[in-house]
């Protein structure tokens, strides 16, 4: 099977493995050289899995999903159905993986946590870079992470961070002119209707079902009478087209140049890469 994405990440956005370094003269890792690497291998993680379920709904190998059965019209509607769920897996991981992308950029910046009286005032501002214990650097990256919004959000941290760690602009401007072309877009409005509203229908699935029993007709207009009829309805082939067009045109060139903003922003110790 050809290859259906052209951006390669084995060789552009995999994390290195096996560094090797001098002992003496390398500086080592603080707190966000490892956040940084952590985010990174979680990203990678999570790229790998959206265009794997992309792939295995292409596939014609639906032994690997289920026995084959000897109705073909009963064979073809489960492997719609698979077809389906595998395309929707891909969808919520690509989304996941664009999330994925702020906390990376937020984590590798963030430097001072800040806890607040009931009154709003700051009472004590932690410092998250340098080096800490494991139980403590654990945590302060458990509570950067819920520092995190979207790049639309009131409030968000991309402005503050812009200001107080300028090294770290270019990725920041990134992150906001990928998402003024992401976030409207048909991937994140199903995602976002999945995450928070239902499950959709699958043209692919409930053609071969057939039309409903009845129809309800008032005057001139049709009433429903078939839960199909209010339900939000979409077609795999499509959407599973929409999934590479994105990975291919904007979510890999977003990512990758990403990483190489953040790979310079930070400058991560060798030794983090063990």
């Amino acid at each position: 099977m050809e290859d259906i994405f052209t951006g390669d990440i084995f060789e552009k956005i995999e994390p290195p493995h096996g560094v090797s370094f001098k002992i003496v003269g390398t500086a080592l890792p603080t707190n966000q050289d490892i956040y940084f690497v952590a985010k990174w291998h979680e990203i990678f993680e999570r790229y790998t899995t959206a265009r794997l379920f992309v792939r295995k709904a292409l596939e014609d190998n639906w032994e690997y999903w289920f026995n084959r059965v000897d109705d073909e019209k009963v064979q073809h509607a489960i492997e719609n159905k698979f077809k389906a769920e595998l395309y929707e897996t891909a969808l919520l991981s690509y989304n996941i993986l664009v999330d994925l992308t702020w906390a990376w950029t937020y984590v590798s910046a963030e430097y001072l946590l800040y806890t607040f009286d009931e009154e709003g005032n700051v009472t004590n501002a932690k410092d998250v870079c340098g080096m800490h214990p494991i139980e403590e650097a654990y945590e302060l990256l458990r509570k950067t992470e819920n520092g995190v919004s979207t790049p639309h959000a009131e409030g968000n941290p991309f402005h503050y961070l812009k200001v107080m760690r300028p090294e770290f602009s270019d990725a920041v401007d990134t992150i906001v002119e990928f998402w003024k072309v992401f976030s409207n877009s048909p991937i994140r409005n199903l995602y976002n209707f999945v995450k928070h509203k239902g499950k959709p229908l699958y043209e692919e699935v409930e053609k071969p079902r057939g039309g409903k029993v009845m129809s309800i007709l008032i005057g001139n207009e049709e009433y429903p009478s078939d839960i199909r009829d209010v339900q939000k309805m979409i077609s795999v082939e499509e959407g599973l087209k929409e999934l590479i067009d994105f990975d291919n045109n904007l979510l890999f060139p977003y990512v990758e140049k990403l990483l190489s903003q953040l790979k310079v922003a930070v400058d991560p110790s060798p030794m983090a890469f063990l």
